[in-house]
């Protein structure tokens, strides 16, 4: 289990919850929307820094570096 931060597209709540690793998230409270991750911060990688350009900051897409 793990605290994951989210947001609801509909009407904007964000919380973090505890949620299981079965990749099931919970509505929102508000207005019953189902909740989206949210993502902030960088990836880290292995290869950070080793040529591959460093991280472009968007975790949704990242593939590990491998370049």
């Amino acid at each position: 289990m793990a605290f994951m931060e989210f947001v609801c597209p509909k009407c904007g709540y964000e919380s973090e919850e505890l949620v299981k690793s079965d990749g099931k998230y919970p509505d929102c409270p508000k207005c019953g929307a189902a909740l989206k991750q949210k993502l902030s911060g960088k990836c880290y990688t292995a290869c950070q820094g080793k040529g591959s350009g460093g991280c472009g900051g968007n975790c949704a897409s990242c593939k590990g570096c491998r370049r």
